[in-house]
C-alpha cells in the first residue's frame, strides 16, 4: 500500500459555495488524491494523497489552475 501524506492548504480567494466546489473538484481530480475537505470558514483545503502517485505542487497547480492561489 502506498503512503499517505496530509497536507492543510491555505486558499486565497474563495469567496461562495461555488468557490468550495470548484477548489475541491480540482484537488480530486488530480491522481493519487484519496480525500479532500474544503473548509469555507477557515478557506483551508485539508489533502490526503498518495505519495507515491502525486505530491503537493501538483495539488497546487490543480488549484491554481481552479482560479485560486494556494498559500
Amino acid at each position: 500500500m502506498d503512503s499517505l501524506a496530509h497536507e492543510t492548504l491555505k486558499i486565497e480567494g474563495m469567496e461562495c459555495d461555488h468557490c468550495i466546489l470548484r477548489v475541491g473538484r480540482a484537488i480530486a481530480s488530480v491522481r493519487g488524491v484519496t480525500e479532500v475537505d474544503v473548509n469555507p470558514e477557515t478557506k483551508e483545503a485539508v489533502v490526503e494523497f498518495e505519495e507515491t502517485r502525486t505530491d503537493l505542487e501538483k495539488i497546487k497547480a490543480a488549484v491554481r489552475e481552479a482560479g485560486y492561489e494556494p498559500l
